[in-house]
């Protein structure tokens, strides 16, 4: 016989990575117990679910850490299972039978009166070990020991709902905080008032793994990458686990494209589905989600691998304008008022500040890789790729090739200050869209060095590819070349 629990939404995702999550640290080989969408455990394994949940919610509890919380709470009332657990799934079960203060106060006296008798550190550890261990397979016993109701579980759909104060159990706040449904107000998400989301013990134990699947970031919030493949969610999830909070998304975009198997990564790209939680009160919070569009996710799939290295510590931002439908010209045009205008800018705070401050941070020319965005954008865009390459590609090489021609013609001083000049004035009508002053900074550029005006110019005038040119252009004529890639901060 087998307990199955089914992960076929977010949520339930977010509980069958945190069961997995546990299992493989107790060293159980889940595998077999993966059925696709489903995790069916043996009935004997689940007999063990307390002391499978309790060990991994001590797995960074220590002897120094218990050392450490005893020597800071000296001087306050110390609650042992409160220290352990709060910091790991305080925030996502208020109130629930496994934080509930009436009830953990219990098991703190315990080792409490433990504590006032013995001082060994490696007899209170082991007691400490204990008292977690035995309240939670106290809480799971109480609700698996629960008389059942004759309604369907709305999350299994084959046990029975339980029977709690006299009515059958629902899903409501104290089993996922975060979506903020108390048994008072989870009616009013449907039409007769009624609520249909009967849950059975099993299931409600399930969900308390949800925590272990969210990562904390370094805003405070909590992140959950979802897609409709459980065994996936778990890869991806991993990976951020073991990355850390820097850069959560970008690292499970980077990671998808470049290890998901060609023929399946765009379909994962399609699909995923990242969570982020946002605690704003004891029992409150903000649930922001994120999915890509196929053409976003055919962009990622394509180009994510050439992101420059340089700009992966902006690569959430990166995301967030081309999620949202920002244009990466904007993006840009940020980037590069801190590279031109340097003093201009002091103090600087924001998200969008730290576009400038990249500008900022590159010395005396502009990197190549910038032309990544152009590209990136012009996909977005639906251009012909091959297209885009071609004219980006000669538009920034005939930057390059003016700056080249004012340096033997003039001299390099001289030079650099002819094109600090007119890098100033193309800027400007970028920021303008002004095409003719474009059009004539570059007669004037061209007529001064004696050279032809190359067709790509003929092209930027026609407004589709106006962007494209004018930044190709104004990087070639800052850009010390591909070289340069190894040397950029």
């Amino acid at each position: 016989m087998v307990v199955r629990f089914y992960a076929d939404n977010w949520l339930t995702a977010s509980a069958g990575v945190g069961l997995l999550k546990a299992l493989e640290h107790k060293g159980i080989e889940w595998e077999p117990f993966l059925k696709g969408n489903v995790i069916e455990l043996p009935e004997d394994l689940f007999k063990e679910i307390g002391k499978i949940y309790a060990d991994y919610l001590l797995s960074d509890f220590n002897q120094d850490t218990l050392k450490n919380l005893l020597e800071k709470e000296r001087k306050k009332e110390f609650n042992l299972y409160n220290s352990i657990a709060y910091p790991k799934i305080g925030d996502f079960y208020s109130n629930s039978p496994i934080v509930n203060p009436s009830k953990t106060g219990r098991a703190n006296a315990e080792f409490k009166k433990f504590y006032e008798k013995e001082k060994n550190i490696e007899l209170l550890y082991s007691k400490a070990v204990d008292v977690v261990r035995n309240f939670i397979k106290e809480q799971f016993d109480e609700l698996l020991g629960h008389e059942r109701s004759q309604k369907v579980c709305f999350f299994c759909r084959e046990r029975k709902a339980y029977i709690k104060d006299k009515k059958v159990k629902v899903f409501e706040a104290t089993n996922f905080t975060p979506l903020a449904a108390s048994p008072n107000t989870v009616e009013n998400f449907f039409w007769n008032g009624k609520s249909n989301m009967y849950m059975c013990p099993e299931c409600e134990i399930f969900m308390y793994f949800s925590a272990f699947a969210f990562q904390r970031t370094l805003r405070g919030t909590y992140m959950f990458v979802y897609t409709p493949d459980l065994r996936e969610t778990f890869s991806l999830n991993d990976i951020l686990a073991k990355e850390g909070s820097v850069g959560i998304i970008s690292k499970t975009i980077l990671e998808v494209a470049k290890t998901v198997q060609q023929r399946k990564s765009e379909w994962v790209l399609r699909n995923i589905y990242i969570v982020e939680i946002e605690k704003v009160g004891d029992a409150q919070a903000n649930i922001h989600t994120l999915s890509l569009s196929p053409r976003l996710a055919s962009a990622l799939k394509d180009l994510i691998k050439d992101y420059p290295k340089y700009m992966e510590g902006l690569f959430d931002l990166f995301i967030e304008y081309v999620y949202s439908g920002r244009s990466l010209y904007e993006f840009l045009w940020s980037v590069m008022s801190g590279f031109f205008f340097k003093n201009r800018y002091k103090n600087l705070q924001g998200r969008k500040s730290l576009l400038v401050k990249k500008g900022t941070s590159f010395k005396d020319y502009l990197p190549y890789g910038l032309l990544y965005f152009v590209k990136f954008q012009e996909v977005l865009n639906m251009e012909d790729k091959d297209k885009v390459n071609k004219q980006v590609n000669w538009a920034y090489a005939e930057g390059k090739s003016l700056w080249e021609a004012y340096t033997l013609g003039m001299g390099e001083e001289r030079a650099k200050k002819k094109v600090e000049v007119l890098s100033y004035r193309i800027l400007d009508a970028i920021r303008r869209k002004d095409i003719d002053a474009f059009q004539q900074n570059i007669i004037r550029a061209y007529l001064e060095v004696e050279k032809e005006i190359p067709y790509v110019f003929v092209e930027a005038l026609r407004d589709r590819s106006f962007n494209r040119v004018a930044y190709a252009f104004l990087i070639g004529l800052n850009s010390k070349g591909k070289q340069e890639e190894q040397e950029t901060i």
